[in-house]
């Protein structure tokens, strides 16, 4: 085996790996607004479930608190 076979390999897999990031790459661009609408939902449940945890531990502090005084 000459050196030029291992060339022409090397050669053939940089443009398969070019030819599949290629794809991968237009499949992603055209899920663009697929992907913006998921993200913008996952966003909004995150934002939603951070503000009930925070509501249920100030609830549980007002409580613990009223709690403290009545004693």
């Amino acid at each position: 085996m000459s050196l030029q076979y291992f060339h022409h390999h090397l050669t053939t897999t940089e443009k398969g790996v070019i030819g599949t990031a290629t794809s991968i790459g237009s499949s992603v661009v055209s899920m663009l607004p697929t992907l913006e609408s998921t993200l913008r939902i996952a966003g909004l449940c995150i934002g939603i479930l951070v503000g009930l945890a925070t509501l249920v531990s100030v609830l549980h502090d007002i409580r613990k608190k009223q709690k403290e005084l009545n004693k």
